[in-house]
């Protein structure tokens, strides 16, 4: 179990020469907040706020 952990490899396991199972490491979890997958990202001013000028594919 600790070889798979370690290097991902998909271990089948056999019975009578027939595969019956295979063991593969757990994925990680994934994080709450995309922000997080990105962690040199800086956010200037506020996101959400309305924008003042308006969109030229909107004109």
């Amino acid at each position: 179990m600790d070889q798979v952990a370690a290097t991902g490899e998909v271990l089948v396991i056999t019975k009578n020469a027939q595969p019956v199972a295979e063991l593969h490491a757990c994925a990680p979890a994934r994080r709450a907040s995309p922000f997080g997958l990105h962690p040199d990202v800086v956010i200037h001013g506020d996101l959400l706020a309305p924008i003042d000028s308006a969109w030229a594919a909107l004109e």
